[in-house]
């Protein structure tokens, strides 16, 4: 996981500046952060995605739970095409919950034609069965019992609970850390996609605080020739 964060810190960096030593500079101060090496997990097994790369931005997405030790849940959708990630608190994960979260994201940027989830509870109930044909989506899920199957999401959640858990070590607020690093994450490059994630969403780049360089809209070909490449070497 140290690897993982220093390869993405160093993708943000590049991304808005340079400096001689960078890679150097990086490398030493995530190897001197206590509460990463804390809570890095010692596992390297990494989930396989290999489903069709949609062809454009929020036509489907991906969706998961993750449960925190504080009692809560979050609520991760991904795109599956931009890989642009929404995460939403939950202290519920009934359909009864879930669903007016789900109606306040589609207010947003619009219903997806396709939802992507596992067997979980939340997605087998009546009430959201009754939810699909009526707002328009149709409602696929992934592989029983094997939840690897939603791979990106199951990337994704894996960092996600890493930020929580150094937040709670450091004696930070964890909200307030979630938010800076989904702010950063929309910012970083994508491993397959080759581009921040709200470049692709929007084709343009967000503000962070890093500073603010030109920078182009995401092409669609380079998204696809990444895609395809990372996906058969993960075979």
């Amino acid at each position: 996981m140290l690897k993982w964060l220093s390869i993405r810190t160093k993708q943000l960096i590049r991304e808005k500046v340079w400096f001689p030593g960078i890679d150097k500079r990086v490398e030493e101060k995530i190897s001197q952060c206590i509460p990463c090496q804390a809570t890095s997990s010692s596992t390297t097994r990494e989930p396989i995605q290999m489903s069709a790369l949609p062809t454009h931005p929020w036509k489907e997405v991906s969706i998961d739970f993750s449960d925190l030790p504080t009692g809560e849940h979050l609520l991760v959708i991904i795109d599956d095409y931009s890989r642009f990630p929404v995460v939403e608190i939950l202290t519920s994960t009934s359909s009864k919950a879930v669903i007016p979260h789900l109606d306040r994201i589609f207010a947003l940027f619009g219903i997806p034609q396709v939802v992507r989830t596992d067997n979980g509870p939340p997605f087998k109930s009546e009430y959201f069965m009754r939810i699909a044909p009526y707002s328009g989506f149709r409602h696929r899920t992934i592989t029983p019992r094997w939840p690897q199957a939603n791979g990106e999401v199951e990337r994704f959640m894996r960092v996600v609970k890493k930020v929580v858990r150094t937040a709670t070590a450091e004696r930070k607020s964890w909200k307030q850390e979630l938010y800076t690093f989904l702010a950063n994450y929309r910012a970083t490059p994508h491993k397959t996609s080759g581009a921040p994630a709200a470049t692709v969403m929007f084709q343009r780049p967000i503000r962070t605080r890093l500073p603010d360089p030109q920078s182009h809209a995401a092409n669609d070909s380079e998204i696809r020739n990444r895609d395809k490449s990372i996906k058969q070497s993960r075979r």
